[in-house]
């Protein structure tokens, strides 16, 4: 892979290269774009120029651009809706109406149709302002809603009062999106505030109406993530900290202040941070206290807290975990003749949910069907009790769509609204070993494929193919692998036009994700993150191997975590790959805790300050593995102007590099775009976006849209 340097293939810019080494534990680093890392300096922003004339230059020969733009829109269909969130009788709900760039806050009065209460559009019809949370007070009378601006993860909070839709409060400056618990009485609500410190937060109480900067500050905790819950009686408080976006945490239980100038006085009652196991308190009608966590069980169980001993020494198991399976929710119903609880949990296995009926001491009452063999997320239910629970169905051909459990029943069924626009797949056993396959009527064909990994690791992997598809094909393949996240079967715009047009899609579940539960997460982070890489090239050397696609036809892609494991395998075997994209992604592994959020992610990839964990992430960094006269695939990096969150200076240093050492004549290309950040965007800048990553694809690999 190494070889003499080369020069720039034509066309691609060939800034300045600096000499910046350092010795780190011994080693030499070179480091010759750290100059890009200023992203404000006037020598980046004449280097971006030159980027946006190339793109824009290479992009517009593209075969079919607009016709991948059409088929997006095509597959992204109609409106779709969250499920509700009901307090005092009201139900409120997201909705994402036909040609309308952003979802619109809703609300529906007992025996009355939804109206719109929040539309982002009204204030900002640029679409830059998106609502990035909402919470009803206990009454369903106010609402305090977050909003940012142009991705800035910066949000303002402000108090909207249904009755008038006016707004009575704010706007807040929390600093960074917060919980908010509403005290029972709708007088005010608990939020996170930044503390004086770079990571520091404080539980701070703000009443409706006051003086944002007379908030009394109630807790201070020195770990950067803190985050707060009340119970549906308004009498307890539960505030959460942990290190690290997937570290351990601890838990803290409290009274609720009854007076004015009280304060609350946090009894700590679990404390992962030594062992890296989580917990989440789960408060339920009548005054019951569940616990969720995967101490001592990796798969996740549901434990009983008594509030007058809460200490995590004193739980009672009530729902053991199920190996295999791993716990992804869980909700409290109660009976509306007898009152008597109920708990509903949903499990993922390889992928695939499941939902169970349980007594209130766990006893297993029913395996309830559920609409398909999909994904299941967002299970609620209204805090104060009841007989239905809400949630989001999807899978790979089904678009996301509402459905309720009713305990009377036992059953599951639509929830009122729009019908789902395609045909479902359902998984059976197929004739090849080792896979799983299905195919609906003139839909999709989707297999789960187990392969090995090169430790003989078996991995997961789903294949979505046009029906009737034999022989090689272009294929896009991704993979997260890591921060314990998962990729499960679910509907998206961009598989559905890949795979309409002629392709395949493939998922690869591979170590680092939480697919398998916290054993998998670990066996693909830390001093193994080298491991989830080589997953995610097993699988790339599988469908090859197995004549599903060939090198000429096989691109990768992924954003933020996805997008580092995109970068990784390119730099360790380009060989393999016609194409790869590259979003929003960690490429210098030996700098990213200085920048934006790295600092919480010391527990999922280690520190360069640390010798052994230097060691190691030298060793697979994306922008340290670039070498100079490799025939690198086409490769095609995006990123926001700013990015709060993984700092744009990783896909700009990473662009630079690649540019210059590539020996192969094939484009290297970067998409910066302003306005936006790492998080929601814009339908039309998302289709955008997604038209141009399958665009470059498949003109790379031989799809023509259309």
């Amino acid at each position: 892979m190494s070889g003499a340097p080369a020069s720039s293939p034509p066309g691609h810019p060939s800034p300045r290269r600096a000499a910046v080494i350092e010795k780190l534990h011994g080693r030499t680093v070179a480091d010759p774009y750290r100059w890009l890392e200023d992203g404000d300096g006037p020598e980046c922003a004449a280097w971006l120029r030159e980027q946006a004339h190339l793109f824009a230059e290479s992009a517009a020969a593209w075969p079919g651009r607009a016709s991948w733009q059409r088929l997006l829109e095509d597959a992204f269909g109609g409106e779709a809706s969250m499920p509700p969130v009901w307090r005092g009788g009201r139900r409120f709900f997201l909705r994402h109406s036909p040609g309308r760039p952003l979802p619109a806050l809703m609300v529906a009065e007992p025996g009355r149709p939804a109206q719109v209460l929040l539309d982002p559009l009204d204030a900002d019809p640029s679409g830059a302002t998106t609502l990035d949370s909402w919470r009803p007070s206990p009454s369903g009378d106010l609402v305090a809603c977050q909003s940012s601006y142009q991705g800035d993860e910066r949000p303002r909070l402000r108090v909207l009062r249904v009755a008038g839709r006016t707004v009575v409060d704010g706007p807040l400056d929390p600093g960074r999106k917060t919980a908010v618990a509403w005290l029972a009485d709708d007088s005010g609500f608990f939020y996170i505030g930044t503390s004086q410190g770079r990571t520091g937060r404080q539980l701070r109480l703000h009443r409706v109406g006051a003086d944002p900067r007379h908030d009394p500050v109630l807790f201070t905790t020195e770990l950067p993530q803190l985050t707060v819950a009340t119970s549906p009686d308004g009498a307890h408080l539960a505030l959460s900290a942990s290190p690290g976006a997937t570290s351990g945490n601890r838990l803290w239980l409290a009274r609720v202040p009854r007076h004015p100038g009280e304060r609350p006085r946090p009894v700590p009652v679990f404390d992962g941070t030594a062992d890296n196991t989580r917990a989440a308190l789960k408060f339920a009608p009548g005054g019951r206290i569940y616990a969720i966590t995967d101490a001592d069980a990796p798969f996740g169980h549901v434990c009983a807290v008594h509030a007058a001993d809460p200490h995590a020494k004193g739980w009672r198991t009530v729902i053991g975990q199920r190996p295999g399976s791993v716990l992804a929710a869980c909700v409290t119903l109660t009976d509306p003749a007898t009152g008597e609880p109920y708990l509903l949990t949903t499990h993922n296995r390889h992928g695939l949910s499941r939902l169970r009926l349980h007594t209130a001491d766990g006893v297993l009452l029913a395996q309830v069907a559920a609409p398909g063999d999909g994904h299941i997320s967002r299970l609620t239910a209204p805090p104060a009790g009841g007989p239905s629970a809400w949630f989001t169905y999807t899978d790979f051909v089904t678009p996301p769509t509402v459905h309720r459990f009713d305990l009377t029943e036992r059953r599951c069924v639509p929830d009122p609204g729009p019908p789902a626009r395609t045909p479902r797949a359902r998984h059976a056993p197929g004739s090849v070993a080792g896979s799983r396959a299905s195919r609906p009527a003139a839909g999709p064909v989707v297999e789960q494929i187990t392969y090995a990994s090169q430790d003989g690791t078996p991995v997961r992997l789903h294949l979505i193919a046009p029906p009737g598809r034999t022989g090689p094909c272009p294929v896009l393949l991704t993979a997260y692998g890591g921060f314990g996240a998962c990729m499960p079967p679910a509907y998206s715009p961009a598989i559905a036009a890949w795979v309409k047009a002629g392709g395949a899609y493939a998922i690869a579940s591979v170590r680092g994700g939480g697919d398998e539960g916290t054993g998998w997460h670990a066996a693909g982070s830390g001093a193994n993150k080298p491991q989830a890489i080589a997953d995610f090239l097993a699988a790339a050397r599988w469908l090859i191997d197995h004549r599903r696609t060939t090198s000429r036809q096989l691109a990768i892609r992924g954003g933020s975590h996805s997008g580092f494991m995109v970068a990784a395998a390119l730099t360790q075997a380009p060989e393999l790959f016609a194409a790869a994209v590259c979003s929003d992604s960690v490429t210098d592994m030996l700098r990213y805790q200085h920048f934006g959020l790295g600092h919480l992610w010391t527990a999922e990839f280690g520190t360069a300050d640390d010798p052994d964990q230097f060691a190691t992430l030298f060793g697979y960094s994306p922008y340290h593995r670039v070498r100079p006269g490799t025939a690198y695939p086409a490769i095609l990096l995006t990123c926001p102007r700013t990015d709060p969150r993984v700092d744009s200076l990783h896909t700009r240093k990473m662009t630079a590099a690649l540019q210059h050492a590539t020996s192969s004549g094939r484009p290297v290309l970067l998409r910066c775009e302003s306005g936006v950040g790492h998080g929601p965007r814009a339908l039309g800048r998302w289709l955008a976006l997604q038209a141009d990553v399958l665009a470059f694809c498949a003109a790379h690999t031989g799809l023509r849209a259309g």
